[in-house]
């Protein structure tokens, strides 16, 4: 490994060609033997020191490298110039800039303090080492969560600063391409190196992250070329090849840090005793070499343990007499509201001059940052652009911009509203010109950005600025902003879609937000804009009805009509929402949703809006009560089953007009019950099927109590165990069809008339239940005359789960007789099934286990048949999510080699159990091995096949990255697992 980065001679590391219109090169001077970097884009030269720094650029990503900086000892004016800069960089940082390498440069020459070290510098250093000493994978994620400007950024730097003579330190900034990243971060690892030389790993810093999303999809492409480039060969797995330390910004860094699954630290805006100490030490330091130490505000802020009486006091006492007519105290407002919402926003230089009409005459002899005066002392410059190509003036803490602007408020009365509506108003921020384009997005951002509450588990209703702007000022501000703002974004359907969510929500302006609504979709049509219209109607349908509650208003004919309508509406535009899903849709530009999200909503929409009519309709007269008889008269006419001129009602005025409003509606009624079923099955199948992104889970877990609690009121509408206690008590006096219906509504019931809810009793492992549920489809399957491929399907597995949680039952089906019955089955649907159940039950019983001397001839045809109807019936956005395996395969044969995931391991943490699946650490444990197959295969560009006699069966991995694509043709071994999506390798080793 290499200890520096000596071996990078220029002379034998030209740049490469693919670079020379990417980057300028300049080829540094070699300094007391040590080689300057061969790819430099920015050079700086001083009287007294060089800096070289590597950007490695592409599109919108550029990463920059620390450099050497040589001091040259050869005479006192050196010595001045470097001590004038030494005061410089350190003035800059103190106030508020970024912390910049030289910063802990100057800090480890002799006489100088060292640079002041957060107590969880030795956390954050030893989380990063470890991944050195103790690899897991060849590219791997640690994240560090932490406060805006609490120093994240720069104890992360800190630790890449002392970390730069073991690895090789990068800087990610924005976003574009992950693949030119993965490439460039490869050229980084090999540069100057033969291919026989051990790699020296990489620590790439990202910062100013919102969540580990992006980060966790940058490891996994990482990680992926590093394997398709066949970087990482056996010698030389015996260290982590690249590690990501991501800095997450955020306004909740423990609560995040306690829910995430990588390895993690926080650092929050507090300090402890010892840093506080620190900073009371640095404070007299810096005293003795500058003037004012005391102005060097985010220092100060710090240094008072983040003391909001502090900050405002500061403020208050620079703001003393401010004109509010001025300028400067306008773009100073601008200014701490942008930087109050959008910490990372900034203004550029130019338009900030234009705003104050600094004539173009003048330039040169007035800076910004004068004309700023007396307010200045809150401001600090910045390099904007992706690679800091213009200037740019922004508040120097985040602090200081939120107390600026309650001070704004509590003394001369200027309210959020004005300073955001002022700044709509001005078209100099509109214009599109260099740093402009920044300043529109953060506009737009801190209109419409909600925040994400790990608390709650949920998002804000709007952005922060305009939450606030609603509980200080009301809804006719809200309102107004809204509309100015989607005259300037005439192609952001956000804009008048929140607008829309506001008046509904907010004012019970069901009709404004309705055309509001249609208006964000005329912009842009997808899942999300068509949900809020289906809401709108949802929610004016919700209001009517708790109106006529509470204002005691009897219920007529015209109110159920009225309410019907609105259903219909609701439903429809949920019901075009959910078809728009599962298509292809433009990316969506709403900050807290991701532009591969489903949407959820519409789906819960649907059966939210079907519980509130299935509630009304039982309300009416000749359906209330709790006879039996006219609840079941009830229930067949939501199914469908009888029409409503078919059920009796006493014979009155008020009755007719109910009848006729239900005649006018029957179709929709009728429908509703299947509808809500189709989304409680999708739902049940999504969250069965399919694993959660890690940025996700809080939304499922959230939805998936939402859909329980739905379900049981569903199933008080139309099943009840009592009913099946008293169907059971009798059932020889009734016909067959009533015996039949109780069956059926026991399984719906229980969630298990569904393949996922059958699913879902592997878990729970309630014998008696389970006994039950078979019992009823032997019953079905024996009685019923059309005995569909589902019904067969759900049969098949009901014995399979009831096989493995009670071998012994007696309730359970032969096994040669579950093989005949599937043969029958996948005759009679073929290859072109709508579902993939009945080709997921075939692989796993026609699977062949070690002792198989030949597998079935179909095998092949069915994992095809099951990958194609799997993507047929899933909406495009969640085909990027992981798919579960509920049964591995085992060592042992017949029914017996299948091993229950549910069985496989139990932890009483399931956070603890769920990082080893997704890690895929839980294969390291001897007891898991012991139970599983291993079994062999190849991987052929980039496919991975299982091997048994002379057939191959291709397989997908089951984590993203453990593949390595290429021409060539190598051995593997590995577990299988079997998911919806077909069968999945775990734990793939290369035998080579």
């Amino acid at each position: 490994m290499l200890n520096d980065w000596q071996s990078l001679q220029v002379e034998n590391s030209p740049l490469p060609p693919e670079y020379r219109t990417i980057l300028s090169f300049a080829q540094g001077p070699k300094v007391h033997g040590c080689a300057t970097f061969p790819w430099v884009l920015k050079r700086m030269q001083l009287p007294c020191l060089i800096i070289n720094i590597i950007q490695l650029q592409n599109g919108q990503r550029s990463m920059f490298m620390h450099g050497f900086v040589k001091l040259f000892k050869s005479s006192r004016i050196m010595q001045t110039c470097l001590l004038s800069r030494k005061y410089q960089v350190e003035e800059e940082f103190y106030r508020g800039g970024e912390v910049k390498w030289l910063n802990f440069y100057f800090s480890e020459k002799q006489k100088a303090k060292p640079f002041i070290k957060r107590e969880k510098y030795e956390a954050v250093m030893t989380m990063v080492t470890s991944q050195i000493k103790h690899p897991k994978r060849t590219c791997v994620l640690v994240n560090l969560f932490h406060h805006p400007g609490c120093g994240g950024t720069t104890l992360a730097k800190h630790v890449m600063w002392d970390l730069r003579n073991q690895l090789r330190c990068a800087v990610l900034k924005d976003s574009s391409s992950d693949d030119q990243v993965a490439l460039q971060i490869m050229d980084l690892m090999k540069h100057g190196k033969s291919d026989e030389s051990p790699q020296t790993p990489v620590l790439l810093l990202v910062d100013d992250s919102k969540d580990t999303e992006a980060a966790e999809k940058l490891k996994n492409c990482i990680r992926r070329k590093l394997d398709e480039n066949c970087v990482t060969k056996h010698e030389k797995c015996t260290s982590s090849l690249v590690i990501i330390l991501d800095c997450v910004r955020t306004h909740f860094p423990k609560d995040q840090y306690k829910r995430c699954e990588t390895q993690s630290q926080y650092i929050t805006a507090e300090l402890t005793k010892k840093e506080q100490d620190d900073f009371e030490e640095k404070l007299q330091e810096l005293r003795e070499n500058h003037k004012r130490p005391e102005n060097f505000y985010s220092f100060m802020i710090m240094k008072s343990n983040f003391d909001k009486r502090y900050v405002k006091n500061v403020v208050c006492n620079i703001l003393k007499d401010l004109d509010i007519c001025t300028k400067q105290a306008q773009l100073l407002s601008i200014m701490a509201l942008l930087n109050s919402y959008i910490p990372d926003s900034h203004i550029s230089q130019s338009v900030c001059e234009e705003f104050l009409g600094m004539k173009p005459l003048h330039w040169g002899k007035e800076t910004v940052l004068e004309r700023m005066e007396p307010y200045s002392n809150l401001l600090i410059g910045s390099k904007g652009g992706q690679y800091g190509e213009y200037s740019a003036i922004r508040i120097l803490h985040h602090d200081i911009a939120c107390a600026f602007l309650e001070e704004l408020d509590l003394t001369y009365n200027i309210k959020r509203s004005e300073i955001t509506m002022d700044l709509l108003h001005c078209d100099l921020f509109f214009k599109t010109a260099l740093g402009k384009d920044a300043l529109i997005l953060s506009i737009q951002r801190m209109l419409i950005e909600r925040q994400r509450s790990v608390k709650n588990e949920r998002h804000t209703q709007f952005s922060l600025l305009i939450e606030k702007i609603h509980k200080d000022e009301g809804r006719q501000k809200v309102q107004e902003i809204f509309m100015k703002a989607s005259s300037r974004y005439e192609t952001s359907a956000s804009i008048p879609q929140a607008l829309a969510r506001y008046l509904y929500l907010y004012d019970k302006d069901f009709s404004q937000a309705l055309d509001w609504a249609e208006n964000a979709t005329q912009i842009t049509e997808n899942p999300f804009t068509v949900d809020t219209i289906g809401q709108i109607h949802k929610n004016h349908l919700k209001y009517k009805i708790q109106q006529e509650k509470e204002k005691e208003m009897p219920h007529t004919p015209e109110y159920v009509d009225d309410y019907l309508e609105l259903s219909k509406k609701a439903i429809n535009a949920f019901q075009r929402a959910r078809k728009l899903a599962k298509t292809d849709y433009e990316p969506y530009e709403d900050y807290h949703l991701t532009k591969d999200s489903y949407n959820q909503s519409a789906d819960m929409g649907v059966i939210e809006t079907a519980l509130i009519v299935f509630e009304m309709i039982s309300s009416l007269p000749f359906f209330e009560g709790e006879d039996p008889l006219t609840k079941r008269c009830m229930q067949s006419f939501l199914k469908g089953s009888i029409a409503i001129t078919n059920v009796y009602f006493e014979d009155n005025v008020i009755n007719h007009k109910y009848v006729e409003v239900l005649k006018k509606h029957e179709q929709f009624v009728h429908g509703l019950k299947k509808q809500a079923k189709t989304s409680f099955e999708f739902l049940d199948s999504y969250f069965t099927y399919l694993k959660s992104r890690k940025f996700e889970e809080e939304l499922d877990h959230r939805c998936r109590r939402k859909v329980s609690e739905y379900f049981k009121e569903y199933i008080s509408v139309f099943c009840s165990e009592a009913e099946w206690s008293q169907e059971q008590a009798g059932k020889r006096f009734l016909r067959e069809n009533m015996d039949i219906e109780a069956r059926q509504m026991f399984l719906e019931e229980q969630k298990a008339d569904t393949f996922a809810g059958l699913l879902q009793h592997m878990e729970k492992e309630n014998t008696e239940t389970m006994e039950k549920i078979t019992e009823c489809y032997t019953f079905l399957h024996q009685r019923l005359k059309s005995r569909n491929p589902k019904l067969k399907t759900n049969f098949i597995l009901s014995n399979l789960i009831l096989h493995f949680i009670k071998p012994k039952s007696k309730c359970t089906m032969r096994e040669q007789d579950l093989f005949h019955l599937l043969k029958e089955t996948m005759q009679e649907i073929g290859l072109q099934y709508s579902s993939p159940e009945p080709y997921y039950l075939a692989l796993l019983l026609l699977w062949p286990c070690s002792s198989t001397p030949d597998i079935d001839k179909n095998i092949l045809l069915y994992v095809s048949a099951i990958r194609s109807s799997f993507h047929r019936q899933l909406p495009h956005s969640l085909r990027k999510r992981g798919a579960i395996s509920y049964f591995l395969l085992g060592n042992k044969s017949g029914l017996e080699k299948l091993v229950p995931k549910a069985k496989l391991y139990n932890s009483k943490d399931p956070k603890e159990s769920n990082r080893l699946w997704q890690s895929g650490e839980i294969f390291t444990l001897e007891d898991i091995k012991d139970r599983l197959h291993r079994v062999h295969g190849t991987v052929e560009q980039g496919e991975v096949y299982f091997e048994h006699t002379k057939h191959k069966i291709p397989v997908h991995p089951a984590l993203l990255g453990a593949v390595r694509t290429g021409f060539s043709t190598e051995r593997v071994s590995f577990y299988l697992g079997f998911s919806m999506t077909g069968p999945l390798a775990y734990d793939i080793r290369y035998e080579s």
